[in-house]
């Protein structure tokens, strides 16, 4: 049998816990295991949405061009984005299918073909590296269309439900995109964390060895970056045999919903 219970004991936290459980059998002991200080669940969280409102205040104060990838709105919690930069900056929504705000219907991992090499001051997306399938060739192709100088913002989910199958391939932690927009890859990373503590349960039938402390734990629901382009990447840096008509069928296969 497999059975859970929980507890709050009204006091400052102290180390070590144990736990003395008796049964018709005797007694026994154990230690508890805590969370370090530095967990996540024990610091002060980042709040990304100062981080876009530095990005939204920067693109408004160059009055460039900014580019939203993924700019369809897909469900309740999506919203048009262009009023964040209107009428300071040109807004470019770029996304894979046609809908109102759709400006550019393209794949995102051939990005520079629909624009010219450092001609966007700013380039931003919200869920939607997870995806892509080759996350690695949209930050190369960022770094080629965008300005030396130029900003580039993105989240994505790190411990998050399954969604809009088959098109979901990612997970990326905060230090997953400290990879993707690496000085090497010619960026700058201004911002970086992940937000939104989440509890991972594990059906009972598999509660057993490690899985029986997920629950003691935080996962985090999202983590994003902020980034400034350093450098431009010099043509073929980054490459991977991607097929331009298949990935344009694989990623069309994102629900039109």
């Amino acid at each position: 049998m497999k059975c859970g219970f929980s507890a709050y004991l009204a006091c400052s936290p102290f180390r070590p816990v144990v736990l003395e459980i008796e049964t018709v059998d005797g007694s026994a002991e154990f230690e508890i295991s805590a969370l370090s200080a530095n967990h996540p669940v024990n610091t002060v969280l980042p709040e990304p949405m100062f981080t876009q409102r530095r990005f939204a205040d920067e693109m408004k104060r160059t009055g460039g061009v900014v580019v939203e990838i993924g700019a369809r709105v897909v469900g309740p919690s999506s919203s048009l984005q262009a009023g964040q930069f209107q009428p300071e900056c040109k807004f470019i929504g770029v996304d894979i299918h046609e809908a109102p705000g759709v400006d550019v219907v393209a794949d995102a991992h051939f990005l520079g073909e629909h624009f010219e090499p450092g001609s966007i001051d700013g380039i931003f997306s919200y869920a939607v590296m997870e995806h892509l399938s080759c996350p690695w060739l949209l930050a190369a192709q960022i770094n080629r269309v965008l300005k030396v100088g130029g900003l580039t913002l993105h989240s994505v989910p790190q411990a998050f439900p399954v969604h809009e199958m088959p098109n979901d391939f990612w997970r990326i932690s905060s230090e997953g995109l400290k990879v993707l927009f690496a000085p090497e890859m010619g960026f700058e990373i201004l911002e970086v964390g992940m937000t939104t503590p989440v509890k991972m349960y594990v059906h009972p039938a598999f509660r057993e060895g490690p899985m029986l402390e997920f629950a003691l734990h935080d996962g985090m629901a999202a983590s994003y970056v902020l980034a400034r382009k350093t450098f431009d990447l010099p043509d073929g840096a980054v490459s991977w045999p991607l097929q331009r008509s298949d990935s344009m069928d694989h990623s069309k296969a994102y629900p039109k919903h």
